[in-house]
């Protein structure tokens, strides 16, 4: 079982219209809600594919009801909520599709006490028992979470379970301090962390020589339509996608994550599972619902896939 965790996850709901007319009163034709979030997303590109998942999150209010119950009946992803105060965030996105241009509006998340997080830490450990791989997913909803991911981290180290860790701002860099298996920023992300631009490839593998050498096993630096740089002591590479016809890019970054973390709890070869990963978050572009691929194109995709070793002229 692969447990995913999003400490804050949400209702994502996108309106699609012809065309936004501030100031007016405006009737859309259509909209679509799932549970968003980035782990709840890394859990749904599982089941799609068949894999056994698990969604921990911080749930709240009627709105932590409804995330629950989407991703639980519509998904088939069983949840583990921790239920706090507040109310789970909503998320609604205005995509106009004359213009094919997206519109997010974020509520901030609920505030977490102190009482809260330790009973998060203490489901968790429960949890992680049961899981042969972590993934460790997203922001936290306020600075009192910052050390969250480190925390879940060593705890999974005690039971000898793997983490991917997919984050940015304070819960990463703190995340790193424990050492997860395998670190995915996106190259913003990367930049980020660094706290300087990353401009040239020369640049940006010098950035995952600095994250190897803080003890992080493996490596993947996503880079949107360029595909990912993939890192381990021994083998380094660039495996770069086919060009495709985009009609939604959120959640690739997620998708990927789910790849890796089948292909590693499948025993597949790094190779292997870094083809599923940029296979799944390719697939992921090609429709707007996130997380919904089909398995004929993800085949199809990873067999499309170039792979450039780091030394090769």
């Amino acid at each position: 079982m692969i447990l995913t965790v999003t400490p804050n996850p949400c209702v994502d709901k996108t309106i699609f219209i012809p065309r936004l007319q501030p100031g007016t009163k405006i009737r859309a034709p259509r909209y679509s809600c799932i549970t968003g979030g980035k782990g709840c997303n890394v859990s749904r590109a599982i089941q799609v594919l068949g894999g056994a998942t698990r969604a921990l999150f911080f749930a709240a209010g009627h709105t932590g009801r409804h995330a629950v119950e989407m991703l639980e009946k519509e998904d088939g992803v069983p949840c583990v909520p921790v239920w706090v105060s507040g109310m789970t965030r909503t998320i609604t996105t205005v995509l106009e599709e004359e213009l094919h241009r997206q519109t997010a509006f974020f509520e901030p998340g609920p505030a977490i006490t102190p009482e809260e997080y330790t009973g998060f830490l203490e489901q968790f450990r429960r949890e992680v028992q049961d899981a042969q791989l972590v993934t460790l997913n997203g922001a936290a909803s306020n600075a009192g979470q910052d050390t969250l991911y480190r925390d879940l981290i060593l705890i999974a180290h005690e039971y000898e379970v793997p983490v991917i860790l997919d984050a940015y701002g304070p819960i990463f860099s703190k995340g790193l301090e424990a050492k997860p298996y395998m670190v995915k920023p996106n190259l913003e992300e990367l930049e980020g962390l660094l706290g300087k631009p990353l401009p040239t490839r020369e640049a940006q593998w010098l950035a995952v020589d600095w994250l190897l050498s803080r003890g992080i096993p493996l490596v993947v630096v996503s880079l949107g339509k360029e595909g990912a740089l993939i890192a381990t002591e021994d083998r380094q590479g660039h495996l770069k996608p086919p060009a495709i016809e985009e009609v939604n890019p959120v959640g690739s970054g997620d998708a990927l994550v789910a790849g890796f973390a089948l292909g590693m709890t499948r025993g597949l070869s790094l190779e292997e599972t870094a083809r599923l990963g940029i296979a799944l978050g390719t697939a992921n572009a090609l429709t707007w619902d996130i997380g919904v691929f089909d398995p004929l194109e993800v085949e199809r995709l990873r067999q499309e896939i170039r792979l450039r070793f780091r030394d090769d002229s």
